[in-house]
């Protein structure tokens, strides 16, 4: 099985994943910290994460996400990483 591999920013934090479902639980996996008050059920926003690169196009979001993007005024960047599938090669800002 070949490697699949995403980046978190800004600490640099390159993490392996296979079949995890969400890039929060990839960073959760990873002893990497998102806040997720809402239990990663896709309705705070708090897990927000900023798409900085990417080597294939970002599945849309789905209802639940565009519902909170659209109150939240997201760009199209700007993602839930609790709704967001890990793909390889994408580099992710976690928001201080």
């Amino acid at each position: 099985m070949t490697k699949k591999n995403l980046i978190f920013l800004p600490s640099e934090k390159s993490c392996d994943f296979t079949d995890e479902e969400s890039v929060l639980e990839v960073a959760l996996k990873n002893g990497l910290e998102i806040p997720h008050s809402c239990g990663a059920m896709g309705s705070c926003s708090t897990c927000r994460v900023v798409v900085k690169t990417k080597t294939a196009p970002l599945p849309p979001r789905t209802e639940l996400e565009q519902d909170i993007a659209d109150m939240r005024g997201f760009d199209d960047s700007e993602r839930l990483s609790c709704q967001l599938p890990p793909m390889d090669g994408l580099v992710l800002l976690v928001p201080t």
